[in-house]
C-alpha cells in the first residue's frame, strides 16, 4: 500500500510540474547553467541555449562569450534578430544596470516590431566571471509578454556560473 501511495504522489507531482531542462553551456567549454522549461522547446546553439514560449510569443537565448569572441557573439545576436525581422526603434532605447543572482547585469531594451507586430526587445550582458559573460537575447510580442514574463523571470533566476 505504501509503495502505491508513493508512486501515486510521484505521478501527481510530475503531472502538475513543468519539467525544465538544465543546460550547461557552451558544450565545448561550460561557463554557465540555466533551466528552461521543456514546453519552451529549448535547444543548444553554437554559443549557448535558446527557447521559445509555448505560445511562440516570447523568445529567449543565452550565449557565452569571452574577451576573444565577445564582438563576434554580439554581432551574431544582432544579425539573428535582423534575420528574424526584429527591428528595434532606436529612439526607444533604454539602458539599465543591476544585479542578477549576485552577478553584474546590464541591459539594453527597445520597443520595436517583428513580422507579427509590436515587440519588446532586450539584450543583457551578465558577468559570469572575470573571463566570461553571458549574453541574454529576448524578444516578446507585446500581446503575450505580460503572460510570459513570470516564466522569463523564473528562467533568469536559474542562470548561474557553471561549477
Amino acid at each position: 500500500m505504501n509503495k502505491f501511495l508513493a508512486a501515486t504522489a510521484i505521478l501527481l507531482i510530475t503531472a502538475t510540474s513543468s519539467f525544465a531542462g538544465s543546460f550547461t553551456f557552451p558544450a565545448d567549454e561550460p561557463a554557465a547553467t540555466v533551466e528552461i522549461p521543456d514546453d519552451w522547446q529549448p535547444t543548444e546553439t553554437d554559443y549557448g541555449v535558446e527557447g521559445n514560449s509555448p505560445d511562440a510569443g516570447t523568445y529567449i537565448s543565452f550565449d557565452v562569450a569571452g574577451a576573444e569572441d565577445m564582438d563576434q557573439v554580439m554581432t551574431d545576436v544582432f544579425a539573428f534578430l535582423e534575420e528574424n525581422g526584429v527591428k528595434p526603434d532606436p529612439a526607444s532605447q533604454h539602458e539599465t544596470k543591476d544585479q542578477l543572482n549576485g552577478m553584474p547585469f546590464q541591459t539594453l531594451d527597445w520597443k520595436g516590431t517583428d513580422k507579427h507586430g509590436p515587440v519588446s526587445i532586450g539584450v543583457g550582458i551578465i558577468g559570469l566571471s572575470e573571463e566570461k559573460i553571458a549574453i541574454v537575447s529576448y524578444w516578446a510580442s507585446t500581446e503575450t509578454e505580460e503572460k510570459n514574463m513570470p516564466e522569463v523571470g523564473k528562467i533568469l533566476a536559474t542562470l548561474k556560473p557553471a561549477s
